[in-house]
């Protein structure tokens, strides 16, 4: 049905889960990206490069250091045979393109407070990454967090550190690119999407799997991207509005809101607040300021 012969109560025209409702043209995503290696290199490549510039805005890159040992690299894909030039790959080319790239600790107040106050992303996308993303990051981007995975066709499967070795020892003949939303249980998120298949040369390591695989991946990064962008469709900028002002049950004071129990309780209100057109804005907005908030109460020692 065309969205001009709808009847629509005042101020319904802000929703835009409405999938006929498209977003503003100038309307840019701001993205993070955490990843190292091939894997961040060709998710970083393909949205400064590749038709997605039109959309996106990269506005910082968090990526490996394998000599940290933060990074976990004796059990990943950096115990493999490799050279400095690969480690070197992601924080180099981000750095060529004038990005701010971050190789350090994630769990820090520091990186918090860059986090939330100079990239603010609206979608993270990780690729080769060796540091567990904190739940309370996972929740500040309003478009969501993703991972790309190596895994078989099957979700979930060949959860952890070197799902490639674990695939070869299993004799699997080929295997795919699962991309799942970040949760605190490791590699075990909600699936979105999976690529083709690759083929498993026999006794290949990740080093060398990486190499096969990430370079026939631009079309499908694309594709799922733009997915993310057209399915969570933002809400227009209202006025500039007070946390006081926040349209919420009465039960949630602003004292409330600053306090760090009422991440789970705002964030289920945030769910019923979506399907009533008079709640939505506000509901989005109290509970964002809330993880905002939590963040900077609950920034752990360096």
């Amino acid at each position: 049905m065309n969205a001009a012969g709808l009847l629509l109560p005042p101020g319904a025209d802000l929703l835009r889960n409405l999938g006929n409702l498209a977003p503003p043209q100038q309307d840019r995503a701001r993205v993070a990206v955490f990843g190292s290696f091939l894997g961040g290199f060709h998710v970083l490549q393909e949205l400064l490069d590749g038709p997605l510039r039109h959309r996106v805005d990269v506005v910082g890159v968090a990526t490996d250091d394998p000599n940290q040992a933060f990074t976990h690299a004796s059990v990943r894909l950096w115990k493999y045979p490799h050279s400095r030039a690969d480690e070197l790959l992601v924080p180099h080319f981000a750095r060529r393109r004038g990005l701010a790239v971050h190789d350090g600790r994630i769990r820090t107040p520091n990186f918090y407070q860059v986090f939330l106050d100079e990239w603010r992303p609206e979608l993270c996308l990780m690729a080769t990454f060796g540091q567990k993303i904190p739940d309370v990051l996972i929740r500040v981007p309003r478009l969501g967090f993703y991972n790309f995975h190596h895994s078989g066709p099957i979700w979930p499967s060949y959860p952890g550190p070197d799902p490639i070795a674990a695939m070869v020892r299993d004799g699997r003949r080929d295997l795919v690119l699962t991309v799942h939303r970040v949760t605190n249980v490791i590699d075990g998120g909600e699936f979105v999407a999976r690529s083709h298949p690759v083929a498993i040369p026999p006794g290949i390591d990740a080093i060398g799997m990486h190499r096969i695989t990430w370079p026939q991946m631009g079309g499908f990064i694309h594709s799922v991207v733009s997915s993310l962008l057209e399915a969570h469709r933002p809400i227009e900028e209202a006025q500039p509005m007070r946390l006081e002002d926040a349209v919420l049950p009465c039960s949630f004071t602003l004292q409330r809101l600053q306090s760090a129990d009422c991440m789970t309780d705002v964030c289920r209100e945030r769910q019923r607040a979506q399907r009533s057109a008079g709640h939505c804005r506000a509901g989005l907005r109290a509970s964002r300021s809330c993880a905002v908030q939590l963040l900077r109460v609950q920034a752990p020692p360096p």
